[in-house]
């Protein structure tokens, strides 16, 4: 694998490094984004029932061997497989992506009042590219922006993994970066650090806040979306994420410090003092599944977060994994069947490149797919002018920037570009969002302007599905206006009915 390393210092985290060390571990929570986005823009939660059942009634009905009324009540429990899995999976993954971008702000608190050093989204942004993998860890392993599969989720298991492992299919190889094994090991020696070298008062510098009175919450950090939202068997509504689960901390101290560093831990690995589950290798060299009974998977006390009633990252991946399997061997021993996971997954390349999209002649495509990098460069810009800004216009890009930019605009262009098709060799593939770097420094267009350019020239490309987006006014022309030298146009818009609100 070709190491892409963004550090260079000892093996310890120290006063002398852990302005370096911090944006380490904000790289390796960014990291963690786009892999886990792309995906979830390969699942299909818009199925069409009927074609669907149409489908599975047609494969099952060419074997002869069941009566008109079997194969009806096989199709039927089938089509709910599919849905039900489809569904949760996304809304577990897309749970992840949200508490993900709340632990790159809790990062971001702690390296802007401890080392007194704004974070560099931005910088991350321009060297990240996939695959990839996480600087640091023993052992490397690759990360790929690629579709559902069981292969995947590995991927996904080894990222959260709460303790030490070893990678069947490589050798360990060692880095020039701070070493560690899991991520919560990184963030415990960092702890370690803040509690010997740094015990404050700090300075008091911009940070992302939790809101002085909870009635009045800032919509800094929202635990759910529509996206997170799935449905059981019976069509009950559920959330992936709980509406209690821990958020912002503001960071003045060690004490407040050490409170952010340990809610990151405790969300995306869980309690290990107590028993839970961890990265198992079967004989096949594959992870070892949870145990289903009634239909549904045995949580242990560890596998939840401080809360104790959501699941943490590793056990939500750990159950879409245990399930996916279980779904793909029953389909696997049904004759006439296909893979479990062709029925709802998109079939996208791994690690695609926006070269590809314009080498096959579909315009549309690549400027899709320039248009997804540039929203999510943009996400990173605002992020990153927070932490030069006041509450008050931190609140304006917030509301009507990145919230919207993850939840409604990356999102839009997400679930589009996989209706594209385009051809690489000799194999069909449908689009999928690059998360290939973007720089705005390459036009004298402040960055908003070419995100509008790219719309432009998008619905011109195609206007059936794009023309819409350059007209209306809750969408990419209600963006605020950032510099990259994190000036903002006054004139933020406020837009009314703004199609969200703090807690869905």
């Amino acid at each position: 694998m070709k190491n892409k390393k963004l550090f260079t210092y000892s093996t310890s985290v120290t006063p002398d490094n852990i302005e370096e060390v911090m944006q380490q571990a904000i790289a390796l929570e960014l990291a963690t984004i786009p892999t886990y986005l792309s995906t979830y823009y390969s699942i299909n939660r818009a199925q069409d029932q009927d074609k669907l059942y149409a489908k599975l009634h047609a494969q099952l009905s060419q074997s002869g061997v069941r009566t008109a009324a079997e194969i009806d009540e096989l199709a039927q429990e089938l089509k709910l497989d599919i849905l039900v899995y489809s569904n949760k999976s996304a809304a577990l993954i897309m749970s992840v992506v949200i508490e993900e971008m709340l632990h790159l702000a809790l990062s971001c608190n702690v390296k802007q009042a401890v080392c007194q050093k704004a974070p560099d989204l931005m910088g991350i942004g321009k060297v990240l590219t996939f695959p990839t993998q996480l600087d640091g860890h023993i052992p490397e392993f690759q990360i790929n922006a690629a579709k559902l599969s069981l292969k995947q989720l590995t991927t996904f298991l080894q990222i959260e993994s709460p303790e030490p492992f070893k990678d069947p299919y490589a050798n360990e190889q060692l880095l020039n970066t701070v070493e560690y094994q899991t991520i919560g090991r990184l963030y415990e020696m960092i702890i370690k650090c803040i509690k010997e070298d740094f015990p404050g008062p700090y300075n008091q510098r911009p940070q992302l806040l939790p809101p002085d009175n909870p009635d009045r919450p800032r919509p800094y950090y929202s635990q759910n979306s529509m996206n997170t939202v799935h449905y059981d068997r019976e069509h009950n509504p559920q959330f992936a994420n709980t509406d209690d689960s821990e958020g912002l901390v503001g960071v003045y101290d060690a004490h407040s410090a050490i409170e952010a560093i340990e809610r990151i831990i405790d969300q995306g690995e869980g309690k290990s003092k107590y028993k839970q589950h961890t990265l198992i290798w079967g004989e096949n060299k594959m992870p070892v599944p949870m145990d289903i009974v009634d239909g549904k998977v045995v949580f242990w006390e560890g596998d939840y977060d401080d809360s104790g009633k959501e699941p943490a990252h590793f056990a939500k991946f750990l159950e879409v994994y245990t399930f996916g399997g279980h779904y793909q061997e029953k389909f696997r021993k049904i004759q006439g069947l296909d893979d479990f996971f062709s029925y709802f997954v998109y079939d996208t390349d791994a690690n695609p490149k926006t070269a590809d999209y314009i080498a096959s002649n579909n315009q549309a495509l690549a400027l899709c797919s320039q248009l997804g990098n540039a929203v999510f460069a943009y996400i990173l810009l605002m992020i990153e002018a927070c932490y030069y800004k006041d509450e008050s216009t931190q609140y304006d890009l917030f509301i009507f920037g990145i919230h919207k930019s993850m939840i409604w605009l990356l999102s839009g262009v997400g679930n589009q570009i996989n209706q594209y098709t385009y051809t690489k060799g000799n194999q069909a593939y449908k689009g999928a969002l690059t998360f290939e770097p973007f720089s705005f420094e390459q036009s004298f267009l402040r960055p908003k302007a070419q995100i509008m350019s790219l719309v432009d020239q998008l619905a011109k490309a195609d206007p059936v599905n794009w023309g819409w987006a350059i007209k209306s006014e809750n969408y990419f022309p209600s963006l605020p206006d950032v510099g990259l030298d994190y000036s903002i146009e006054a004139d933020i818009p406020k837009v009314p009915g703004t199609p969200y609100r703090h807690n869905h």
